[in-house]
């Protein structure tokens, strides 16, 4: 089972499309803003395909009940989105390793959240022990919406793009887990991001 943290999760705008030169220092501003308000960097995400070029996405953890929300100086919190971990992860490390980040949001019923859950950690176990790509899922979170709605959030990291269209043919065994899960699905979004990560000097 998952550690004790609780996650909160902003998409930031900024006045403008962000570069690649001012990612290094957008990353270190967020964790020194994050770390002022008591809460830890887990991951900083910039998009390569389904989010704006002046946004970013930001997950921090903290202690449950905490009243802060990771910042970033100079950019608005256009969404904020509380969470909870469900199977990943264990422990708020950081996130640090370079490659792809699919941000996968999904719609379920309250009811449904064990069942998702379970067969999500089911497909894992051939999903991402295989040969033919590389992929790991990171986290798997859930938001609760109202009485009828939970927003569940899982993230998954790819090395490259590559393998990510590779995955779309996983073993059958995950194959026919993640069917199951679609069943309970009433939509999913999915955003592809690059981890910001600041850069050792």
């Amino acid at each position: 089972m998952s550690s004790d943290a609780a996650y909160r999760l902003v998409r930031f705008r900024l006045p403008r499309p962000h570069t690649a030169e001012a990612l290094d220092s957008l990353a270190g501003t967020w964790s020194a803003a994050c770390a002022a308000s008591g809460l830890h960097p887990w991951g900083l995400f910039s998009g390569l395909l389904g989010l704006r070029t002046d946004e970013l996405f930001a997950i921090a953890s903290g202690l449950p009940g905490t009243s802060a929300w990771p910042a970033l100086p100079g950019a608005d919190a256009v969404e904020r989105r509380e969470l909870l971990p469900t199977a990943r992860p264990v422990a708020p490390d950081p996130l640090a390793r370079p490659g792809v980040y699919v941000l996968r949001f999904f719609e379920i019923a309250p009811g449904d959240v064990d069942r998702f859950v379970e067969l999500s950690v089911e497909a894992w176990t051939t999903f991402e022990n295989t040969d033919d790509y590389r992929a790991e899922p990171v986290g798997l979170f859930r938001q609760d919406l109202d009485a009828s709605s939970v927003m569940m959030l899982l993230v998954t990291w790819y090395d490259t793009l590559t393998s990510w269209e590779r995955s779309r043919s996983p073993a059958p065994a995950a194959r026919e887990n993640f069917a199951l899960r679609a069943r309970l699905t009433r939509y999913a979004l999915p955003i592809a991001t690059r981890l910001v990560a600041r850069q050792a000097s």
